[in-house]
């Protein structure tokens, strides 16, 4: 079967992931800008986007922001999603033991995407908004998705990448990440030490159906809250609850 593509559809939904990521309104110049299209096509697709309820305008800035439509589909793919209700029943158990941030994520090509998170008890928090991406080889999540893959489709995944690096400690080659995914392989977790944010360590267990690993469930904790010992019982905890979601989703080991 021949699959036709609609070109305008696919820059329509470019505008729409570059509103999503950059936090704050967007003029036409920058929409423009960012997905390499004129800008008489984009003040089209922004128009229709608009008329739709997927994007607002500010006429007074002429800036462009989501709209409430983006919500509206958020949340229907949320409640479609099992993974989302034993996701949050679980996270909840776990945060009244450990005090920390849960977060959850799965893989998106080179990037993560953050789709649940229960906040931590203490005062001092993790920021991270649910949808936001990060980069995966910057991420335990990430690192702990990825050494799923085998050696080839990794190397075609990451053919002529530049990995962007967040903290002098983050993954800045193929062969380093390829080293970090093996030793998420041998432990069966994955770490981000001071990777993604200075300070900040996470741990990483995988979340599987009957189909396998589907999903990450990560443990973040600042350095002043963690020693050793500490970061023992947050791996033996994120393994277990982890493996709680899995086995509601079907997993049997």
């Amino acid at each position: 079967m021949t699959h036709t593509v609609v070109p305008a559809l696919g820059r329509g939904i470019a505008l729409l992931r570059v509103l999503a990521q950059a936090n704050v309104p967007m003029t036409l110049s920058e929409l423009s800008e960012q997905i390499g299209v004129s800008r008489s096509t984009v003040y089209s697709l922004l128009a229709t986007l608009h008329e739709h309820g997927m994007v607002d305008k500010d006429v007074l800035h002429k800036t462009y922001r989501l709209g409430i439509g983006t919500f509206e589909l958020g949340n229907a793919y949320l409640g479609q999603v099992s993974l989302l209700p034993a996701f949050d029943e679980v996270a909840q158990l776990l945060v009244a033991r450990c005090g920390e941030t849960v977060k959850l994520a799965v893989l998106d090509g080179r990037d993560v995407i953050y789709l649940g998170k229960q906040e931590g008890l203490y005062s001092v928090r993790l920021v991270a908004r649910v949808g936001s991406r990060m980069p995966a080889h910057a991420t335990a999540v990430g690192k702990l998705l990825l050494a799923q893959f085998d050696h080839e489709t990794l190397r075609q995944l990451y053919q002529g990448y530049e990995f962007p690096t967040r903290t002098p400690h983050t993954v800045s080659s193929f062969a380093m990440l390829q080293e970090r995914l093996r030793q998420a392989r041998e432990a069966g977790y994955a770490l981000d030490d001071e990777e993604s944010t200075i300070g900040l360590r996470c741990v990483a267990a995988p979340i599987r159906d009957h189909s396998g690993i589907v999903a990450a469930m990560s443990i973040g904790v600042p350095n002043d809250r963690l020693d050793q010992d500490r970061m023992h019982e947050l791996i033996g905890l994120a393994l277990s609850h982890a493996q709680e979601i899995s086995h509601r989703l079907g997993w049997a080991n």
